[in-house]
């Protein structure tokens, strides 16, 4: 799993239920991509890693899992951070001009595309 734009830390893992417990609590493993376990006992079993993350940067950022097949089937969500502070965000004209070109574009052409991209 993958969070753009953050600073991140594992407080926990396992499989199972979660019991609240924390890892480290002092002085937590700092990652930014960090892989869940996979699941016992033939997948009966799930796993969990419990996050903290700095949230210090306005934006929507996405946090998603970095196989590329697993974003396609729905393992993404984008976060909101500071709505009141993306408002005051200037977006470049050239940004804004770029967005557009591609939003016409797509709307007359199939783009090819197998997965998310990310």
């Amino acid at each position: 799993m993958h969070m753009h734009g953050h600073n991140g830390y594992i407080l926990a893992e396992g499989y199972g239920t979660w019991d609240g417990s924390i890892i480290n609590a002092q002085n937590p493993q700092r990652r930014d991509v960090h892989l869940l376990p996979n699941a016992r006992d033939n997948g009966t079993t799930p796993s969990y890693v419990v996050f903290q993350l700095d949230m210090d940067n306005p934006g929507v950022w996405p946090f998603h899992c970095h196989i590329a097949w697993h974003v396609s089937g729905g393992l993404y969500v984008n976060v909101l951070e500071h709505p009141n502070d993306v408002r005051k965000i200037h977006i470049p004209s050239t940004v804004a001009h770029t967005c557009r070109d591609w939003s016409s574009w797509t709307g007359g052409h199939l783009v090819e595309q197998i997965d998310s991209g990310l």
